[in-house]
């Protein structure tokens, strides 16, 4: 599912804002820098150069990251839904077992995102990360979430529905409805294997964007 403006993305984000909003007493900080979505987003979290090599999996975090260890996986469409794109880059990056981007800047400035990915799709269109589950902003009020963009030949980047996860409290009846169905749901339903790793599928259909997308 797509963030466009106007649209449903939108206002699941301009949702997120609001909710956002509400802990800014406490954490002292501007709704955009705590979401880092939107427009400027880009100078958050710069994905790696257009040049560098990417493999269709990367692992995120170290071994010894506190947190529970995490891994998403699916498959990137093009835009009629079945055919599976290669070379598709999907950037992730999301806050830590605290809630922050980073311990050094907190969450009022995402250019110094620590946990952050890059992938390519695969021949099958496929891509995988292994990360820690993300732990909502300090103050709560937003739902744990991944931030996400897409980009490709012909698709310029644009940014679409964070990654939420079944189960969060935060989670309200609005996200549910607004997150899609099946593997294409942007709020996943984990399940846990026996060696304590939390395991998602998130399958996407990627759009040329129109001139309402939000790109960056």
């Amino acid at each position: 599912m797509i963030e466009q403006a106007p649209g449903l993305g939108r206002r699941n984000f301009l949702q997120f804002a609001a909710r956002a909003a509400l802990v800014l007493p406490v954490a002292g900080l501007s709704a955009a820098a705590l979401t880092g979505c939107g427009r400027g987003a880009s100078s958050f979290a710069q994905p790696s150069p257009a040049n560098s090599p990417k493999s269709w999996k990367t692992t995120i975090v170290s071994a010894n990251e506190p947190g529970e260890p995490l891994t998403i996986s699916g498959t990137i469409y093009a835009p009629d839904g079945r055919t599976p794109l290669e070379g598709i880059t999907l950037w992730v990056y999301h806050t830590d077992a605290t809630g922050h981007y980073s311990p050094s800047t907190g969450n009022g400035d995402n250019r110094n995102t620590r946990l952050h990915g890059v992938m390519e799709t695969n021949r099958e269109g496929r891509y995988e990360f292994r990360t820690i589950k993300p732990a909502p902003y300090p103050g709560g009020g937003v739902p744990a979430h991944i931030h996400t963009y897409v980009s490709g030949p012909g698709y310029p980047e644009y940014w679409i529905d964070s990654y939420l996860f079944e189960g969060d409290p935060f989670l309200s009846n609005e996200d549910r409805q607004k997150a899609g169905k099946g593997n294409f749901s942007s709020t996943l339903k984990l399940s846990r294997d026996k060696d304590g790793m939390w395991r998602g599928v998130r399958d996407i259909v990627i759009e040329r964007c129109s001139k309402n997308c939000i790109r960056q």
